[in-house]
């Protein structure tokens, strides 16, 4: 994540400023690089600041993108803490995102398959998961959003890797992490290739 006196302080300035749109911008990438680099508990605090802002940005892309980052954070600390809340947290999102993927399919269909997939891990629903991790990959690869094949393929090793496909889930690993790679995300792939589990 970004130093956190670094992040502090710019935060601190834009509040003091009176600099809300700023303020979601700050809380949206802050979310981000938490969220990737398995930071929850960071990730949530971003969230939920943003949360509390009096004007978040709804219907620009950092807002859906913070309900998207909303979703995978809620379900992951939902596997992690088998907390109801987050559960219904992460299918708020994904009603959210469902309605963006109808509306503007290029861009949100891919996400809505990764929650889908996401939430069918946590339920125990294995065959349903498989089917929508290997979709996510396939259409965030259709319509060129690397990032998102990426952590498709990040996530969908950690489903593998729990189904005990040892195989497959260093495979997708490697496929996240050369994607991480070919998007500039070298500090990702690094943080990958450090707490790689192969």
């Amino acid at each position: 994540a970004i130093p956190v006196e670094n992040i502090e302080t710019f935060i601190t300035n834009a509040k003091s400023d009176d600099a809300e749109r700023l303020l979601c911008v700050a809380y949206y990438y802050q979310m981000l690089v938490a969220y990737i680099f398995d930071d929850l508990e960071l990730a949530i605090k971003m969230v939920e600041e943003y949360l509390d802002l009096e004007y978040p940005l709804e219907g620009l892309v950092v807002g859906t993108e913070v309900v998207f980052l909303y979703g995978l954070t809620s379900l992951a600390q939902a596997r992690k803490t088998n907390e109801v809340i987050w559960k219904n947290r992460g299918h708020e999102s994904m009603r959210k995102v469902r309605k963006l993927a109808k509306d503007c399919p290029k861009n949100y269909h891919h996400k809505l398959l990764l929650l889908e997939a996401e939430c069918a891990f946590i339920s125990g629903r294995i065959k349903k998961a498989t089917e929508k991790y290997e979709l996510a990959v396939a259409m965030s690869k259709k319509n060129d959003f690397i990032q998102d094949q990426a952590l498709s393929y990040e996530l969908a090793s950690k489903f593998y890797a729990e189904q005990r496909n040892e195989k497959k889930a260093s495979h997708y690993y490697g496929k996240a992490h050369d994607l991480y790679l070919e998007w500039g995300a070298t500090g990702k792939a690094d943080h990958l290739r450090e707490n790689s589990p192969f």
